[in-house]
């Protein structure tokens, strides 16, 4: 018993801890993310879906990327090989961009993924690979909130169901986009998504001879 209020607060200390994070995906937790200084954009919202629409942006270390590529999740739109080719790219800095949308909704979601342009510091990504992810989610009223990867299936040729965290799906379109690690600086770096619709979306992080990893947590 004289463990208790130790655990307790421990506990206590776990919930309420700003470092708290959450695993995204395999070599991606919430504390990669860039900050964001745009929120939902009302244009953007509009085109996929009010209640279900999301953007964020995570900064993959090269020592994940490969995890980033073998998750078993990704659908890809693009041959299988360009993920396999990208492990061997490790001079380039890789930011994942990310957006979810609302599948009941008409959109011809490959053609509209091809007119997204990226900058970091005023600069074009040098190679990009997009592919389709999906989340299973919690619904409260009308709002969406992703849960967890859905891990339906293993990759050919171990091809079977490995677990599955939800009934549902949210589809969620990944970039993962290479640029020169040159244009990187040290101190604050500025990264610009311009949409189909012409609205630009900006994230900042900051390099400190390393990331400087996200701290403002929300608990889910």
């Amino acid at each position: 018993m004289r463990w208790f209020p130790l655990v307790l607060g421990l506990s206590i200390f776990t919930c309420t801890s700003p470092y708290y994070l959450t695993l995204v995906s395999p070599g991606i937790t919430s504390e990669t993310r860039l900050t964001k200084q745009t929120d939902v954009r009302m244009e953007e919202a509009s085109f996929y879906g009010l209640w279900a629409y999301s953007h964020t942006a995570f900064y993959i270390d090269k020592s994940e990327l490969p995890k980033v590529l073998e998750d078993p999740n990704n659908t890809v739109f693009q041959p299988q090989e360009m993920f396999h080719s990208k492990n061997n790219h490790d001079s380039h800095l890789h930011i994942l961009f990310e957006y979810c949308y609302d599948k009941t909704k008409q959109i011809n979601i490959e053609s509209d993924l091809s007119q997204y342009q990226f900058q970091l510091n005023g600069r074009d990504s040098v190679d990009t690979l997009v592919f389709l992810y999906p989340y299973s989610y919690s619904k409260k009223g009308k709002l969406f909130r992703k849960r967890f990867p859905f891990y339906e299936r293993l990759t050919y040729p171990n091809e079977k169901i490995l677990i599955t965290t939800g009934f549902d799906q949210l589809f969620c379109v990944r970039t993962l986009l290479s640029f020169d690690q040159t244009i990187e600086n040290q101190g604050l770096n500025r990264f610009t998504v311009t949409t189909p619709r012409n609205q630009h979306l900006f994230y900042v992080y900051e390099m400190r001879e390393k990331f400087v990893k996200f701290k403002e947590e929300e608990i889910n």
